[in-house]
Formats: structure tokens, C-alpha cells, sequence
């Protein structure tokens, strides 16, 4: 039986939390402070902690941070009041928490949320995927220097201080000045801190995450075109993901999530990894002879491209909406998906990204997708004929 602690220093909010959940297969428990929470821990095994994040004494920002470091297996969500908005979105960014509600919450999205986190972990926790992980010699690591430079960023140090520690990684400034100056970006600098300064902060941290995690799957050993085939497809999908939010959507694309089209695809990454020359043929099998490269996958592997590169995004600790990215974008309607728009997203731009690259398509693209997102397919192709993708 899955067991949640709700953390709330209002005793009738946990009462009431308390009997939402009477009827379902859940064990609850309730603590009125963080404290109080951190004891329970020591004594209970907890798969997922919902808190408040105002709080006396100890508030749920600082309950969830020392939660994450000592219990990083448990489940993290944010059930708050919108005054605390700053603080919700703070601890999203630097996943102290996976997911968050606003208070007054609703009782049958609430309920649902909570099925679709336990429903998804489930499935990265499935026996064939954790075989196919577990034959992996040694699960990659991010490097040390690649996450000084991202823990900067997330903690605001200044533009002088961050492109200082990226100039003192060669291997880093390298891939920033390349990616910078390459035609996806268009700047033209020799100057690692000009580039942070056009880019942005946080489109160098996505940069800087992405190269990071690429590279610590280390040579691929394949011998083909195709890896760099990937890496050019990871951009290009990024790129149209945030031009269907903000053009099409009229809509800012979710922070949290603006690397999720750079690293949908890192599953392939690993398959490339673990099984070399084999993989590259189902995937010379699925784009000459129209194969489902899902469907070889699950014949072959017993587990997807999809479940290993969610399974690794979790390992690495990343935003739950990327990790959902990764997992489902070849099945965005399943009932799982929380964040539904995103998933949807990257369905459609990767699939966009594909024929742009004039690459032959090796999985199943829905189109109704569009209506899902209130867009129209022949709207979105024409608003996308529009622009230049050199």
C-alpha cells in the first residue's frame, strides 16, 4: 500500500485531507510541522510527501529540501496558497518539489494527481525496464564542473561569476561558443560571457544540461552519422516546441520545462550506449521499411527508448514535466501525462523536427494532437511555413 504524509500547521486542512483520501487504497498520515514530518520519516517508509509551504518554524521550502537529501526516493508535491506563489516556483525550479495545487484545491484533481504520479512511477519502476538499467555497467553521472556551473545559475549568482567558472572548464566554454555560434543560435562571439549575455541564463543552463547529460553517456561506438543526427533533431524540436507555445499557444513556455525538447530523446542516447550496432539496425529497419521503432523496441528489449530516457531523467533528478516529456511523447493521450500541453508539444515538434531534417519518420505521429491544444494542423504548418530553421 502506497503511504502519504500531508504536512499543514492548519489542523482542519489535514482533517479534511485526512477523509478525501478515506475511501482510496492510500495510507494517510498527517504532521502539523516540519519537525514533526522529519520524525515520521525516521520511523515510517513514505512514498510521497504533500506540504504546505508556510509554515512556522520550519517552513515547506526548507521541510522538502532536507527531505530531498536525505530521502531522495519520496515523491515531492507543493499543496499551497497562491500568496506563496514565489515560493512554489522556487522550489519547482530547483526541484525541491515535483509538482504543486493551489489551495483551495479541488478534491477530484487533487485525487486524480495523486493517481497519475503513482501510476507514472510505476511504470518507470516496471521489472523488464529495471532489467534493461540494471545490465547497464554503471548508470552515467553528471559531471562535477557541468553542475557547479548549473547550481550558479540556479542560485543567481552574477553573469561575470558563471561565465568565469564556464572559461575555466574547456570542455564547457567549447560546447557553449559552438552552440552559440552555431546556426540554431546565430551568435557570432568568441566571448563566453557575450554568449551567456545574448543567450540568457537559462537557455545556457538547458545548453549546459543537455551537453552535460549527452556527454556522460559517453562514445556511443556506433560509427554512424546518426548520433550527431540526434543531437541536431534535440535542438530543432526545442526550437519548435517554443515557437508553438509562444506563436501558436500565445502562450510563455513552462520554465521548468525548456530544455524538455532537447532531452525527449535521451533514451535513445542510452539504447545507442547499451546496445550499439543492433539498435542502429532497428533503426535503419524502422526508417526504410516504415517499422514502429517503439513496437521493435518492446519485441527486442521488453522496454522503450521512452521508459529508459524517463527512467535516467529521474535518476538524474530533473523536473517531473521533463521527465513526462521524455516518457510519453510517442503516447501523448495517455491518461498519466499531468502535464498534458507540454507532452503534446513535443509529440508535435518532434515529429515536425523529423521532416524538417527530411529524415524518414520511425514512429507513430497522432495528429489529432492539435485539437487537443485547441490548434488546428493546417494553422500550425502555415504559421511554421513562416520561419526560417537554418
Amino acid at each position: 500500500m502506497k503511504r502519504i504524509l500531508f504536512v499543514d500547521d492548519e489542523v482542519q486542512i489535514l482533517k479534511s485531507l485526512k477523509r478525501l483520501f478515506i475511501d482510496t487504497d492510500y495510507d494517510v498520515l498527517t504532521a502539523e510541522n516540519g519537525n514533526e514530518a522529519l520524525n515520521i520519516f525516521e520511523n515510517e517508509e513514505i512514498n510521497l510527501v504533500v506540504s504546505d509551504m508556510r509554515m512556522p518554524y520550519m517552513d515547506g521550502y526548507q521541510l522538502l529540501c532536507k527531505i530531498r537529501e536525505k530521502y531522495p526516493k519520496v515523491l515531492r508535491v507543493i499543496l499551497s496558497g497562491y500568496a506563496d506563489e514565489k515560493l512554489v516556483f522556487k522550489a519547482l525550479q530547483q526541484n525541491v518539489s515535483k509538482l504543486y495545487m493551489f489551495k483551495p484545491w479541488n478534491n477530484d484533481a487533487l485525487l486524480k494527481l495523486v493517481e497519475q504520479i503513482f501510476e507514472t512511477e510505476d511504470l518507470l519502476s516496471n521489472s523488464d525496464l529495471l532489467l534493461l538499467v540494471n545490465n547497464f555497467e554503471e548508470l552515467p553521472t553528471i559531471e562535477s564542473s557541468y553542475q557547479r556551473v548549473i547550481e550558479m545559475i540556479d542560485n543567481d549568482a552574477e553573469i561575470v561569476e558563471i561565465s568565469r567558472e564556464i572559461e575555466r572548464d574547456l570542455s564547457i566554454s567549447t560546447k557553449v561558443l559552438h552552440i552559440a555560434n552555431s546556426a540554431f543560435y546565430g551568435v557570432k562571439t568568441g566571448s563566453v560571457k557575450q554568449a551567456v549575455t545574448y543567450l540568457g541564463l537559462q537557455n545556457i543552463r538547458n545548453l549546459i544540461l543537455a551537453t552535460s547529460i549527452i556527454d556522460s553517456m559517453g562514445d556511443t561506438g556506433v560509427g554512424t552519422d546518426f548520433p550527431e543526427e540526434l543531437w541536431n533533431h534535440a535542438f530543432l524540436t526545442n526550437k519548435i516546441l517554443h515557437f508553438l507555445f509562444e506563436k501558436c499557444l500565445q502562450k510563455k513556455m513552462p520554465e521548468l520545462a525548456n530544455s524538455a525538447g532537447l532531452l525527449h530523446n535521451i533514451g535513445i542516447v542510452f539504447m545507442l550506449k547499451s546496445f550499439s550496432m543492433k539498435y542502429i539496425f532497428f533503426v535503419k529497419e524502422a526508417k526504410k521499411d516504415g517499422w514502429d521503432l517503439i513496437e521493435l523496441e518492446k519485441a527486442e528489449f521488453k522496454a522503450t527508448h521512452q521508459e529508459t530516457g524517463g527512467y535516467l531523467l529521474r535518476w538524474w533528478d530533473l523536473p517531473f514535466p521533463i521527465v513526462e516529456a521524455a516518457l510519453y511523447h510517442h503516447n501523448p493521450f495517455d491518461e498519466r501525462i499531468v502535464n498534458s500541453e507540454l507532452v503534446i508539444g513535443v509529440h508535435i515538434a518532434q515529429n515536425y523536427a523529423w521532416d524538417m531534417m527530411k529524415v524518414p519518420q520511425m514512429t507513430k505521429f497522432f495528429p489529432e494532437a492539435f485539437a487537443k491544444i485547441g490548434l488546428t494542423q493546417s494553422e500550425f504548418e502555415e504559421k511554421l511555413n513562416t520561419v526560417t530553421w537554418e
